[in-house]
């Protein structure tokens, strides 16, 4: 399942980040930082995002990185608290299926799409990126795979050239990481991972869009399933 190359635009963060290379908007460079590290559980559910800890950790003063917290909360990874400060979200069970459901529908319109416009560019990249997503699964490359996953999916859904598709998807995706981040850091690796994406990618191959549309929402409720029941194992662990 789907980070940007969902992982893509949010480049990899610790916390000990130093300054950056200043060529586009200060809240712009430092944005997709922060929103990785929340996805990634390195700031974790309920946690106060410290001002004058983040300030010293980029450099930068704290109009920028106010900014950046206002675009976290529109995104739903944070919440303002007047007086504190921000606050990692963490979202309920509820919210999590609302937020698959959503998903499910982008992506399953994305495959049929995409399989019905059967563009030869779109096709082989998909197919591409699945081959190899089969090579990380049968070495038990982990790390390998989930990023292959994210650009899987994210290649269906550049795939069938629909922008405003896209940036749903884009935004929805941030929840979906961080709740998968927390289930791989439990739950074993499978060899067999990739085959659940081998009947999206014989529909799509084919052209067969209601096929295509329909192996994507069946992947999905299984990736639903894992993560509502993890969810509700484990809560905001």
């Amino acid at each position: 399942m789907a980070e940007q190359d969902q992982t893509g635009s949010a480049t990899e963060i610790e916390r000990d980040d130093s300054a950056l290379v200043m060529r586009e908007p200060i809240h712009d460079q430092i944005l997709p930082h922060i929103r990785r590290a929340i996805v990634e559980s390195r700031f974790g559910p309920g946690e106060r995002l410290s001002e004058p800890l983040l300030c010293r950790q980029y450099g930068i003063s704290r109009t920028p990185l106010r900014q950046v917290l206002k675009s976290l909360e529109a995104e739903g990874l944070v919440r303002l608290v007047p007086h504190v400060g921000a606050i990692v979200t963490d979202p309920d069970v509820e919210d999590l299926g609302e937020k698959m459901d959503v998903l499910m529908a982008l992506e399953q319109l994305a495959a049929t799409r995409v399989a019905q416009a059967r563009r030869p560019r779109a096709v082989a990249r998909i197919q591409r990126i699945y081959d190899k997503m089969c090579k990380a699964a049968e070495t038990g490359d982990a790390a390998a795979y989930y990023q292959l996953n994210d650009t899987f999916h994210r290649a269906i859904v550049t795939g069938c050239e629909n922008a405003t598709l896209e940036t749903m998807h884009q935004n929805i995706m941030w929840h979906v990481h961080r709740e998968r981040h927390r289930v791989n850091t439990h739950e074993p690796f499978s060899v067999h991972a990739a085959e659940h994406h081998a009947a999206i990618v014989d529909a799509i191959a084919a052209g067969d869009g209601d096929a295509a549309g329909r192996a994507m929402r069946q992947h999905l409720e299984d990736v639903a399933r894992v993560l509502m029941a993890h969810r509700k194992a484990h809560g905001g662990a």
